[in-house]
């Protein structure tokens, strides 16, 4: 093969939180020559595609933000999915992302070349070429859709929660929403509102804390504004009381948190004044082995005369609905699929291929496993952002992500200093790490009974970090760059 031309020395797949923080990192280490790839037509990932009623994140606003791009102007306490984006979308401006974006790419495949490059070919077959690739296409964006029998029989309207369309009437209709975890309780309220009726289908109870949300008032934001601050130090005690909240995920250790965590769930379950409705939803695993839920208004919301909450799985869908395994037959117009997405698909579709051949399903055969969240024993200049062990059950993603991409951007720029731009991560020192991590995880929660999305079909958990962010930061920021090859 001939001497090729690179489209960039650097390709970034994805415009969401990750994809912007690490490009954003790139420019600071002076590394510019880079460009992001975006399948949508629109940037922002999560905040583009979840734009269900009542969608918004449960991490506060001043923590769910880069830390160097505070905004005083959210319009709540924790913001809604639409001004998230539009965060976003200031963002991508004052860095100038956008004329380094192409968007319609959506990356088919990804593969090693002999002149050590990646080449990057979409879906329409279009190709790029690049020396270094960055995944920052996050861990739930395939949307989870159960199979159930009759469903092409359905005559009413089916969306998943993450593709909904705001083309649909909602009043004075009967629904399905078919889950009960976190897009389901946002989707909840703002449908009981409006619907004839709408019934809940529950799989697994799931612990609920309030939320305490609230409206920022314009007194508040001119503050915010005057003295930055502030800003700064509202988000200093919310990162420091979310980390506070990791200790209430040790397994076996008693502590303060977890009390105090016990307490609020206790205490918000206490609402629910019917006691069978109440005994449905007590959950019978421990609190954190799944994901604890926020919110103020889903278990009111529940109570209400048009509400029913259905824990009899689904049979079979018919032409006016579903049927339940106990035979009973509920009708509807509208069914909402709130079940999640597959997160084992870290890179959806997208089929990648390094030296020989080797493909990312061969090498995670056995386990989904990365050298400090980023690389892969085995494919040389390939990071991720947001990969295998760095998600959170208590803080902000954005912290973890914010230092991923100082790390990667450190590595890069290690790599031209030394003239020597083949990075490739020595399979001992992946190892160490990997077993590092799976012991620290046995003494948390997540390694419980309970199925989570936190784990694989084995029961590995390849998600979650099991220390706290500043630990993760603080490692990132001192990791020795000999636990790569520079060639």
């Amino acid at each position: 093969m001939g001497q090729q031309q690179l489209d960039a020395q650097v390709v970034i797949i994805g415009t969401g939180f990750a994809g912007m923080g690490i490009a954003i990192a790139l420019d600071r280490a002076g590394i510019s020559n880079y460009i992001l790839l975006e399948k949508s037509a629109d940037i922002g990932g999560t905040w583009r595609d979840n734009q269900y009623p009542g969608a918004c994140c449960d991490v506060p606003s001043q923590l769910y933000s880069f830390s160097f791009e505070l905004n005083p102007d959210w319009s709540h306490r924790f913001s809604p999915a639409g001004e998230i984006h539009a965060y976003q979308q200031r963002v991508m401006d004052k860095y100038q992302l956008r004329e380094r974006t192409r968007t319609g790419f959506e990356a088919e495949s990804v593969t090693y070349t002999d002149q050590a490059t990646w080449l990057l070919t979409s879906t329409c077959g279009k190709q790029v070429l690049a020396r270094y690739v960055v995944t920052a296409s996050g861990t739930l964006h395939v949307p989870h859709k159960p199979s159930f029998a009759g469903m092409e029989h359905f005559a009413g309207k089916l969306m998943h929660s993450a593709e909904w369309d705001n083309t649909c009437s909602l009043d004075n209709k009967k629904i399905i929403v078919v889950g009960s975890a976190a897009s389901a309780i946002q989707i909840l309220p703002p449908l009981a509102k409006v619907a004839n009726h709408v019934t809940v289908m529950q799989r697994t109870a799931n612990y609920f804390v309030p939320r305490k949300d609230r409206g920022i008032s314009g007194f508040e934001k001119w503050w915010l504004r005057k003295l930055p601050f502030i800003p700064r130090l509202i988000r200093w005690r919310q990162y420091c009381f979310n980390d506070f909240l990791f200790y209430a995920n040790f397994k076996n250790k008693p502590s303060f948190a977890k009390s105090f965590v016990r307490r609020l769930v206790g205490k918000h379950l206490q609402q629910v004044k019917n006691p069978q409705l109440r005994r449905k939803l007590t959950p019978d695993y421990a609190i954190g082995c799944k994901r604890l839920l926020l919110s103020d208004d889903f278990l009111p919301a529940l109570q209400q005369d048009n509400v029913t909450l259905v824990t009899e799985g689904i049979d079979h869908f018919t032409e006016s609905g579903l049927v339940t395994r106990n035979g009973t037959d509920i009708e509807a117009d509208l069914v909402v699929m709130a079940t999640g997405f597959q997160a084992t698909k870290l890179f959806g579709e997208m089929h990648i291929s390094g030296p020989n051949g080797l493909t990312m399903e061969q090498a995670w055969a056995e386990e989904i496993r990365a050298h400090r969240s980023v690389a892969v024993k085995g494919f040389p200049n390939f990071f991720i952002m947001y990969g295998p062990n760095s998600n959170l059950g208590h803080s902000s993603i954005i912290i973890m992500i914010e230092a991923q991409a100082r790390y990667i951007a450190r590595l890069l720029k290690h790599a031209a200093q030394l003239g020597k731009p083949n990075i490739t991560v020595r399979p001992e020192a992946e190892a160490a790490y990997n077993k590092r991590i799976q012991k620290a995880l046995q003494g948390m929660v997540w390694s419980g009974d309970c199925s989570s999305w936190y784990k694989d079909g084995k029961g590995h958990i390849f998600s979650l970090w099991p220390y706290s962010t500043t630990r993760f930061i603080r490692e990132l920021r001192k990791a020795p760059l000999n636990e790569y090859t520079f060639t």
